[in-house]
């Protein structure tokens, strides 16, 4: 008999006498961070997104949150892992994302339109409702399919009504499915959604617009600066890079 065949005939005797969980658990493995590709920001978080966690990116529109989502996406195709994008909104531009350095090959975009109305305005509540438990059960298919290196959520430009509705749900469902496996979810919206769920908030806020030209002439928008604050760091989130 083998050292593995006495082993697993140990623990299956253990088991069948009530003392499994005298036999010890093998140990986690752990997996490097997701990158972000912002240098100091990744220097800052001991090399990026904590993976089989839920990180949050939280700020108003414009202040960089799609910036950096996208140059977490272009880390993790650029790297050969398969990324998907649960889009709340049907809002991403695939040009300015492959503009970014998003490998779109190794990109799954779950597009959440909604149910199909009759054009008519009496059916719109029931069409916004349906948009965001359908994108919530998108959600969960995907973290629960498995496979992926990076999973977002962009839930940017929903209204606070529906941010109640989504800060309602049992977010302690995909952070079970992605526990201990190489995939980091990332939330992407104005107010925090996942609550003590979330291992790292980062909450992101702009600085300044930067216009090019002459004003009264013509002005062109040249860029806008944005700061980072690190809301929440849990220490999980160290463990699961170590």
């Amino acid at each position: 008999m083998t050292a593995s065949t006495q082993l697993q005939a140990l623990r299956s005797l253990l088991d069948e006498q009530g003392f499994g969980k005298a036999f010890p658990a093998s140990r986690p493995k752990a997996y490097p961070p997701a990158p972000t590709g912002v240098v100091d920001l990744d220097a800052l978080l001991g090399g990026g997104l904590p993976r089989g966690q839920i990180s949050e990116v939280v700020g108003a529109t414009s202040s960089g949150c799609t910036r950096l989502i996208l140059s977490v996406l272009a880390e993790a195709t650029r790297a050969g892992e398969v990324a998907a994008y649960i889009d709340a909104t049907d809002c991403l531009d695939p040009r300015s994302a492959e503009q970014a350095g998003v490998v779109l090959d190794r990109l799954l975009w779950v597009r959440c339109r909604g149910a199909k109305s009759r054009n008519e305005p009496r059916y719109e509540p029931l069409l916004k409702q349906t948009r965001v438990d359908q994108t919530w059960q998108a959600l969960n298919l995907v973290v629960s399919a498995g496979g992926f290196g990076v999973i977002v959520l962009d839930a940017g430009g929903l209204s606070r009504r529906k941010l109640r509705q989504w800060q309602s749900y049992q977010w302690l469902r995909p952070r079970r499915a992605i526990e201990h496996s190489p995939t980091a979810l990332l939330l992407m919206s104005e107010e925090h959604l996942a609550g003590s769920a979330s291992t790292l908030v980062l909450e992101l806020s702009r600085e300044k617009t930067h216009w090019k030209g002459s004003p009264g002439v013509s002005l062109l928008l040249e860029g806008i600066s944005t700061s980072i604050r690190l809301a929440q760091q849990r220490r999980q989130a160290v463990a699961a890079g170590a």
